[in-house]
């Protein structure tokens, strides 16, 4: 899941984030959005339990974010997604029409991944710009 600040000025901080039990050891993610900033999170319960009911619901109730990637690519063009995840992500994508999210054509759209697993390049194989509404996880 991708999260983007929408802030012109201010910290925004998702305190339902911070600690983690990884095993016995507490694991400490200091999430903090700076204007304009983007972070892609793993899809914990955590982040899950925080986009229903948490920080993330609230900010994005709020107007304060964004959630997943919105784009717009052009017939034959790239985009390049910059996520450190490690490893190889689900890909997940709908068609924007209108107002409205639909069904995706997997041919519309190739999908390439570099060897360390820290980007995710999409494709845009069709003869016009697509609208799509792209969530790795």
């Amino acid at each position: 899941m991708k999260i983007t600040s929408l802030l012109s000025s201010g910290v925004l901080e998702f305190n339902d984030l911070g600690n983690v039990m990884k095993g016995v050891s507490p694991v400490i993610r200091d999430i903090k959005l700076n204007p304009g900033q983007s972070k892609y999170l793993l899809e914990t319960s955590e982040v899950l339990l925080s986009a229903q009911s948490g920080d993330i619901a609230r900010y994005k109730a709020a107007g304060k974010i964004s959630v997943n990637d919105l784009l717009t690519i052009g017939a034959g063009a790239s985009v390049v997604l910059t996520h450190n995840f490690g490893f190889l992500p689900k890909v997940a994508m709908a068609l924007v029409s209108g107002v409205t999210h639909v069904s995706f054509d997997a041919s519309w759209v190739t999908i390439t991944h570099n060897l360390n697993f820290t980007t995710t390049t999409l494709r845009n194989t069709t003869g016009g710009p697509l609208t799509i509404d792209v969530r790795l996880s």
